[in-house]
């Protein structure tokens, strides 16, 4: 038998529903476009030999960082997935030692250890990315979201640095490969 109190209640549940899924499209819409007032950063990665590989921008919204990287230049970089992570040094130096943990030195080693924002404890590390992945023809294009940092995070001290290391299924995939300081500007 049809009652008509429990056929209003599925509408209006039904209207709450799809009132909901609007909103969160026009809040998702939002969250993709730039950050107001000049907050986001941008890092150049090369490579120790000084070429240029990618270019990285970190926007800022509604409590999320959206990670963009793409290659700047097609051949350099190996087909597969690369790991992606900011390091806890704004150093880039080719040949250089952990200004922490000291060792052999190594490339981009300088730029120090993967970052850890404060009060975050735990895996995975305030900086750990999704990998990139690139093609055949060594092009890459990433997009990633994360609240796992601040702006202010990154700036502070003695700044951050976002590293691109060798494919992973390959001998170099500890090899830090390419790395950019991340900065204003």
């Amino acid at each position: 038998m049809f009652k008509p109190t429990a056929f209003l209640a599925a509408v209006s549940v039904l209207a709450a529903v799809s009132g909901c899924s609007s909103n969160q499209q026009s809040s998702t819409a939002s969250s993709t476009s730039p950050a107001p007032g000049g907050q986001a950063l941008t890092a150049q990665l090369h490579t120790a030999d000084g070429r240029s590989v990618a270019t990285a921008t970190i926007e800022f919204a509604n409590g999320y960082a959206t990670v963009t990287v793409k290659t700047t230049a097609d051949h350099i970089l190996t087909p597969g997935f690369h790991g992606l992570h900011i390091h806890d040094v704004g150093k880039c130096e080719p040949n250089s030692v952990d200004p922490m943990m000291g060792g052999a030195p190594g490339d981009f080693e300088s730029a120090g250890m993967h970052f850890q924002a404060p009060g975050h404890t735990g895996e995975p590390m305030s900086g750990d990315l999704d990998p990139l992945q690139v093609r055949q023809d060594g092009a890459a294009y990433l997009v990633t979201t994360t609240d796992a940092f601040t702006r202010d995070n990154l700036l502070a001290g003695s700044k951050t640095a976002l590293l691109l290391h060798g494919a992973e299924h390959g001998p170099d995939a500890e090899k830090r490969f390419a790395c950019g300081v991340i900065g204003t500007g």
